[in-house]
């Protein structure tokens, strides 16, 4: 990750970013994928949810379909790279993921049927 720290991250939470809502989080909340620490392993740790993990995790799909998380950025900005990390989830990442955007004005709907995205990833 060294690479990036010349880039100001968009999607801090210092910065305004926020995970607004998925489809899923039952095992991990969304709340994880803006963490800006690296995440951690603690080995015989559980909580009400299941095992403990440091990141965002669903259930396991058994319909057809993707889990998916929308992130509001804090600031408006030039997406240059996207960091995706797996670190600890050994036997339940995913094989590939897709990153899409859209500007909306503030207080809108991002889950509304009517936004567009567009892939950026």
């Amino acid at each position: 990750m060294s690479d990036f720290t010349h880039l100001i991250d968009l999607a801090s939470a210092r910065l305004g970013g926020e995970a607004v809502a998925t489809n899923d989080d039952f095992f991990a909340p969304k709340e994880n994928l803006l963490k800006p620490e690296p995440p951690i392993f603690i080995p015989d740790e559980y909580t009400d949810r299941g095992k403990w993990m440091d990141g965002w995790e669903s259930r396991r799909r058994r319909t057809p379909g993707h889990d998916w998380c929308i992130v509001r950025l804090g600031l408006p900005g030039v997406i240059h790279s996207f960091v995706v990390d797996t670190a600890f989830f050994t036997g339940n990442y995913p094989s590939h993921c897709s990153i899409d955007g859209c500007g909306l004005p503030a207080g809108a709907d991002p889950t509304a049927a009517t936004v567009a995205w567009h892939p950026v990833l």
